[in-house]
């Protein structure tokens, strides 16, 4: 049997195994009978991502691809996240700017974009109902609707632009900040739909106040909030109660000494905190464990694993209060580290770009900055 004899409906079930850009774009140059069955096939497609993928709503390129700009629209009329990486064009990024352009401008169910080019590009202007944005650079007059974002990564930023920005994006429920220089005070509007706050600040000098907390006190329904930062200083009202947080890691970058007091005054203001990791915070012993229970009183989680002073002393005193007074601590430090695994399986430690579902604690609780996804897509999408 000659391949083009083979029936439609089984070279579609075949293509359906295809997540290759560039195996399916070959396909698609094939013949007149190929590229409307890849056309077919790739309606399927909501996500076009530079990371290997499997589940057939999901297209990936690895290695350097050459974007067409005639190509890909008829590919793909379904797309739900684009990420336009500077490995889809062998030139430069100047020269890919009119074919993403225009791939973009076509892209009518298009809910978010990754934009990892460092110049400000405004393609995603070309987006009405934007609400996934990820980017080096970020300027909201860009935005044709600033009020449809709901989840902004912005790698290159501050609060003191955070607050000039802030008001043209109402209805952010995602925020994730890389902070590269030195910043101020957070001093923009109440962020009041803010669910899940991500920072990420180690270029500062230690001696310079992280304001990353006092952000927080402008985000009253906030509930998650995960913080890489390597300064000493840090600047909060440790009179303000913040209700609603439930999750929270800190990892601290570099030695940090006789910082106890202050972040023992800053865990104060999280009553119903549920969820603690404290990640590389080498000074911490098994008396700070013992003070962390009693002025957490709903906490069911405490991962301090890599925190190399907190002995089996500590895990002891956890297990002892535990049934002295009816609570139910879990509590993992470096000689017990193996069983989150088995009592948490539904916490992710992989590395993706786009994560299925807006949950907090299974895509950020257990990882690092470095493996956190751009965007988590609701189940719905």
């Amino acid at each position: 049997m000659l391949i083009n004899e083979i029936p439609d409906d089984c070279l579609l079930a075949i293509f359906d195994y295809l997540n290759n850009l560039g195996d399916l774009i070959n396909c698609y140059k094939v013949c007149v009978k190929w590229s409307y069955l890849i056309v077919k096939r790739t309606k399927k497609v909501k996500y076009l991502t530079y990371q290997r993928s499997d589940s057939s709503d999901v297209v990936y390129y690895r290695g350097l691809c050459s974007i067409d700009s005639t190509c890909l629209p008829k590919l793909f009329t379904n797309l739900i996240i684009a990420d336009l990486s500077s490995k889809l064009n062998l030139k430069d990024e100047d020269y890919l700017l009119p074919d993403a352009i225009e791939f973009v401008r076509k892209q009518a169910s298009l809910k978010g974009l990754i934009n990892p080019f460092r110049q400000p590009i405004e393609k995603y202007r070309y987006c009405d109902q934007l609400e996934m944005l990820s980017v080096i650079n970020f300027n909201p007059n860009n935005l044709r609707n600033g009020s449809s974002i709901k989840q902004l990564n912005v790698r290159n930023y501050t609060l003191e632009a955070l607050t000039r920005d802030a008001h043209y994006l109402p209805n952010l429920e995602n925020l994730k900040i890389k902070i590269i220089v030195p910043d101020n005070h957070y001093d923009g509007p109440v962020l009041e739909k803010l669910k899940i706050l991500e920072l990420y600040s180690i270029k500062l000098q230690r001696k310079r106040f992280f304001y990353g907390f006092q952000l927080m006190d402008s985000c009253p329904n906030l509930q998650s909030a995960h913080i890489t930062m390597n300064s000493h200083s840090w600047f909060f009202d440790e009179t303000l109660k913040h209700n609603s947080l439930q999750d929270l890691v800190i990892k601290f970058y570099g030695h940090h000494n006789d910082i106890w007091n202050i972040l023992k005054r800053l865990l104060m203001k999280y009553p119903n905190l549920k969820h603690l990791a404290l990640r590389n915070y080498w000074n911490i012993t098994d008396e700070h464990i013992e003070q962390l229970i009693h002025i957490l009183p709903n906490l069911v989680l405490l991962d301090v694993i890599r925190c190399d002073g907190v002995t089996q002393e500590a895990a002891d005193y956890v297990k002892d209060y535990c049934k002295r007074y009816g609570r139910s601590i879990k509590f993992y430090f470096s000689k017990n580290y193996h069983e989150i695994d088995s009592d948490w399986p539904q916490l992710s430690t992989k590395r993706e770009n786009i994560s299925r579902g807006f949950d907090f604690m299974k895509h950020y609780f257990r990882k690092h900055s470095g493996y956190l996804p751009h965007f988590m897509i609701p189940i719905d999408y």
